[in-house]
């Protein structure tokens, strides 16, 4: 499901899949955030698009408070034939390296070294996407050059009584190899005061979101309601009362007195539902 923005949309695939969303708030025209479940182990991309492609765009990843990527996505007008969607599922470590986005789960610790963690947690939870109005001064095609000194999302550990524990966080997959791609290098820089749009997806496990009541509680469809008819419970309403009256009476040491039992039943003179009492044990 996408989140859109002006012309912009913004989704999540997970494995390939594309990723549900949650409590989706806008809380600007320019700005949305919204809820997803993370899944331990699994892979995924961040998606974006742009509809009409009528100005250059730069755009900044951030991933639990790291600069994942940045990218520029090119005008229609002299770039007829570029994608008008992207996706971004790795971080590149090298000219022909790669680390995959992948979902986590942060592992936890009682060794006091990190009771740290209690007060200043490290980032997790948030992956965000901004747009921003380019300017651009070159474009050069050529084999793709990696810019090093980007921060690297490793696995986190946390003291095991952080109310963080249970959550997940985002790490870098293993690297592997690629063929050292050509692609368009753009030497540009955004350009305005402000985002074009901001989308923010906000993400837990699946269980941490239904119980603190993100994700609504479903009924279960297949089990059908009972229709129960007053009369019958009016007859196991008595019935019970006779029990509790008996118990009663044996605590106390009395015998109990009877009681007349009633019941109910279709008259077919009348057609209506009369009490009838019963006198057969009596």
């Amino acid at each position: 499901m996408a989140i859109n923005i002006s012309s912009f949309s913004a989704w999540l695939t997970i494995e390939g899949g594309t990723c549900p969303i949650y409590a989706l708030k806008s809380t600007s025209p320019r700005d949305a955030t919204c809820w997803i479940p993370s899944q331990e182990g699994k892979k995924f991309s961040v998606n974006w698009s742009n509809r009409f492609r009528d100005r250059p765009v730069y755009a900044q990843l951030s991933i639990d408070g790291v600069v994942c990527s940045t990218h520029f996505m090119l005008d229609t007008w002299n770039h007829p034939d570029d994608a008008d969607a992207i996706g971004i599922s790795y971080a590149t470590t090298s000219d022909f390296t790669r680390r995959d986005f992948i979902f986590s789960t942060i592992q936890v610790t009682d060794d006091d070294a990190y009771l740290y963690t209690l007060d200043n947690p490290p980032a997790f939870g948030t992956i965000r996407l901004e747009l921003w109005e380019a300017d651009i001064e070159q474009i050069v095609q050529s084999p793709y050059q990696h810019r090093y000194g980007g921060q690297v999302l490793e696995g986190q550990i946390i003291h095991e009584t952080s109310k963080k524990a249970g959550a997940h966080h985002v790490k870098f997959g293993g690297e592997y190899v690629v063929p050292q791609a050509t692609v368009n290098m753009v030497n540009g820089n955004r350009k305005g005061a402000a985002p074009l749009a901001t989308f923010t997806f906000n993400y837990r496990p699946f269980d941490i979101l239904l119980a603190g009541g993100i994700i609504p509680r479903r009924t279960d469809p297949s089990q059908p309601r009972i229709a129960v008819k007053p009369e019958a419970v009016d007859d196991r309403i008595q019935d019970l009362e006779a029990q509790l009256e008996s118990l009663r009476a044996q605590k106390a040491g009395d015998t109990p007195r009877p009681k007349l039992k009633t019941h109910w039943r279709n008259d077919p003179r009348t057609g209506k539902t009369v009490q009838v009492i019963d006198l057969t044990d009596l």
